[in-house]
């Protein structure tokens, strides 16, 4: 079945037809044609529609000019900044009263003396005989400097050298500890004399089942002693021994 409107195949020299021979293809570009002008023809008329019969022609509004002479504005601003107000010093600051001591009598006047007098810095400073600490000639005088006392834990010692550990016992691990397989590290601060070795050891934390061994362990520690001004002295070392079952 063919439609009327259709191409005939009549003028068709070969078949089948390709290229722009074909019938459909003829068809297309008929259609695309017609479409074209159709659009073009509506847009013209809307367009001529609006221009002569719906467009609404809005004068142009007024605007009031107003002509002022130059000799009516004045003197113009000045462009410099404007200096800041003088201020006289001697109104704005009120000077200060001048006190006048008033007299008391001698029984209210009280006498502080903080700087003793020559006589008395003499006194003192005189020296101390053996009669004036109640010994005789022979009797022996010791005097403690305490020089030996060793630092508490938490004090600080100014050192040159950090003691530095040689050598340590391995931990003896705990046979209770072992069966409950508890790990950890135990911190101990223990104090390095004069000689590299451990004179005290005390617990920091740790786990209680393990603190027994850990302390014994760090007080076989050997440590190179801190320095100060290439002297040997006492010092408290912060030193974790670490406890594992693999």
């Amino acid at each position: 079945m063919r439609a009327r409107w259709a191409f005939s195949l009549a003028e068709a020299t070969t078949l089948p037809l390709r290229g722009e021979d074909h019938p459909l293809r003829r068809e297309f570009s008929r259609l695309l044609y017609g479409a074209s002008a159709l659009a073009t023809a509506l847009a013209l008329g809307t367009f001529a529609l609006w221009y002569f019969g719906l467009r609404e022609d809005t004068p142009p509004p007024m605007r009031e000019v107003v002509i002022v002479h130059y000799t009516d504005l004045g003197i113009p601003p000045s462009i410099r900044t404007p200096a800041p107000p003088q201020i006289n010093i001697a109104e704005a600051v009120i000077p200060p009263e001048i006190a006048i001591p008033e007299p008391v009598p001698d029984e209210q006047v009280t006498q502080v003396r903080t700087i003793a007098t020559q006589a008395e810095m003499a006194a003192l400073l005189q020296p101390i005989t053996m009669e004036d600490l109640g010994l005789d000639e022979g009797d022996p005088f010791v005097v403690d400097l305490d020089i030996d006392a060793q630092p508490a834990p938490d004090e600080f010692v100014a050192v040159d050298e950090e003691p530095v550990r040689i050598s340590i016992d391995p931990p003896v691990y705990p046979e209770m500890a072992r069966s409950a397989e508890i790990e950890g590290t135990v911190l101990v601060r223990v104090l390095v004399g004069v000689d590299g070795k451990v004179k005290d050891a005390r617990l920091v934390e740790g786990h209680e089942m393990l603190t027994d061994a850990a302390i014994v362990c760090a007080r076989t520690a050997v440590f190179r002693p801190a320095l100060m001004q290439h002297r040997p002295v006492e010092v408290w070392v912060l030193m974790p021994v670490i406890f594992k079952l693999h």
